[in-house]
């Protein structure tokens, strides 16, 4: 079926504004209000974005009722800002036209602003929280205070708990993890040694990729040592840094070089091509300390034609906060790619972030005896590209002419406005069991990366395709339905009920 089949699949309804997303379609919300009567009246969603009307639409928004009246801004960023928060508002409200809003800036991009936002929101009365907001600097292998935030009002006693969805992130698996291999061989602008990519006998200091000329490129290079910003203490224990030299070998083009021991193990290297050449070439060195166990880094932008030429291990890009364990990371699908609009199973985005990313320090910085490496990340994967009323660029698969709104920004509406549709049904649900249902009554997908169809939990596409119906089904009836998600929740929570009626 290609693209212009799939659109007459799509009837938008008349009760949720000028513009309905392909999204809520696509995950049934309509047949879910219809069969259980629900809208998500009584339940508040605080929103976590860059800004909410800084463009000055958000009138026009709710006139048009796209967006419900009453929306409650905590704090805006007022001269800055896509209003990427009221776009998502938007998503959410074509699948729980009934939820009220709260909303509060991410701010500038510091996690203590974040983690304020986040306790802010939660003592505002928020049941739900979303966000799409993702820090380069958070720690990998440790969770810092934004995941901390999180786990602490998710885990908030009966009704004060707060759920929390957060985007998993655009950054597919565009990841290099090694232990460090110490080559030999001296950097010679900073003095350290260089690590060994090649893994066999031989000696290879430099790792080629590829960025696209007219893109632009941010990594974040961490190693498992503790962040001093999160636990104080010592801190990092070792110095490294990492390079981008031209395709040479010869000349250094950007670098990321900061003092690491006593601070944070975390380098980040910033770089835009503005010339004719895509080929480079990454280092990494090691100026003093220990050398790491893991090291691992996490490639930002660089478009769909970037790429990781060699020494390639296609590693997990989910960290920092939609990592926490009280947090729902969301992947994303295409509408066009799901089974409403022609597609079954599912086909994942090829940009959705997958999980794996380990937790091996506590909060006070002591390494975990047994690491966590176990986390279900992301949790589930919802649609993308999507209509809302000014957000995004129109795409041709579809015949209208308003904005498509991509990435894991998008599909993180979604679940959070099904959680909506599922507390209005049952308000005693915690966020424990509103994840575990959404997974339980997910379609399942594949991770593309493997060979063979990945049955159940993968680290690309979680638990699959969230499905508005089947979770109100789940919430709505005694008898759950057989899925690997509920079923292992069943086994470690003998006779509990997960909130069903």
């Amino acid at each position: 079926m290609n693209p212009t089949d799939k659109l007459s699949t799509f009837t938008p309804s008349q009760d949720v504004g000028l513009v309905e997303s392909q999204g809520a379609i696509a995950i049934n919300a309509d047949k879910a209000r219809e069969l259980f009567g629900v809208d998500g009246t009584g339940v508040t969603i605080g929103v976590i974005s860059d800004s909410f009307n800084n463009l000055g639409g958000a009138e026009a928004d709710v006139a048009s009722g796209d967006l419900p009246s009453g929306i409650k801004v905590l704090e805006d960023a007022p001269g800055v800002g896509e209003d990427e928060g009221r776009a998502i508002m938007q998503l959410i409200h074509d699948v729980a036209p009934g939820a009220n809003f709260v909303f509060h800036t991410s701010g500038p991009g510091q996690p203590e602003e974040f983690a304020d936002a986040i306790f802010k929101l939660a003592d505002a009365g928020a049941d739900i929280i979303v966000s799409d907001v993702g820090i380069i600097h958070e720690p990998m292998f440790q969770d810092g205070i934004i995941a901390q935030a999180i786990d602490e009002i998710s885990s908030r006693p009966g009704d004060s708990a707060v759920s929390f969805f957060a985007s998993a992130g655009n950054e597919g698996r565009r990841s290099y993890e090694s232990s460090f291999n110490p080559s030999g061989v001296i950097e010679p602008t900073s003095g350290g040694e260089f690590h060994d990519f090649e893994p066999g006998s031989g000696v290879d200091t430099f790792q080629s990729i590829t960025i696209p000329s007219g893109a632009g490129i941010d990594i974040s290079f961490q190693w498992d040592s503790p962040f001093a910003s999160v636990s104080g203490g010592a801190g990092s224990l070792n110095d490294l840094d990492i390079f981008l030299y031209d395709s040479s070998g010869t000349k250094v083009l950007a670098s990321s070089t900061e003092s690491n021991i006593g601070n944070d193990p975390v380098e980040v290297l910033t770089f835009n091509n503005e010339g004719q050449t895509s080929e480079f070439n990454l280092a990494i060195s090691k100026k003093g300390g220990y050398d790491p166990d893991l090291m691992k880094y996490i490639v930002f932008g660089g478009g769909k034609n970037f790429k990781i030429n060699e020494f390639d291990t296609a590693s997990g890009t989910i960290f920092g906060n939609p990592n926490a364990e009280g947090a729902a990371a969301v992947g994303a699908i295409s509408y066009l790619e799901t089974p409403a609009f022609g597609t079954d199973p599912g086909e994942l985005r090829f940009f959705s972030s997958a999980g794996g990313t380990p937790v091996l320090f506590d909060q006070d910085g002591d390494r975990l005896f047994i690491p966590d490496y176990w986390r279900s990340k992301p949790a589930f994967v919802a649609p993308d590209g999507v209509n809302t009323t000014f957000f995004g660029d129109d795409i041709p698969e579809d015949s209208d002419n308003y904005p498509n709104f991509a990435g894991t920004s998008a599909s993180v509406a979604y679940p959070a406005g099904v959680a909506a549709l599922m507390l209005d049904a049952n308000p005693n649900l915690s966020p424990d069991e509103i994840y575990s249902i959404q997974e339980a009554t997910a379609l399942d997908m594949d991770d593309p990366s493997t060979p063979e169809f990945d049955i159940g939990f993968d680290y690309a596409s979680g638990y699959g395709l969230i499905q508005a119906d089947r979770a109100l089904g789940l919430v709505t009836t005694p008898f759950p339905c057989h899925n690997s998600a509920l079923d292992t929740l069943a086994f470690a929570n003998p006779g509990a009920s997960f909130g069903l009626s």
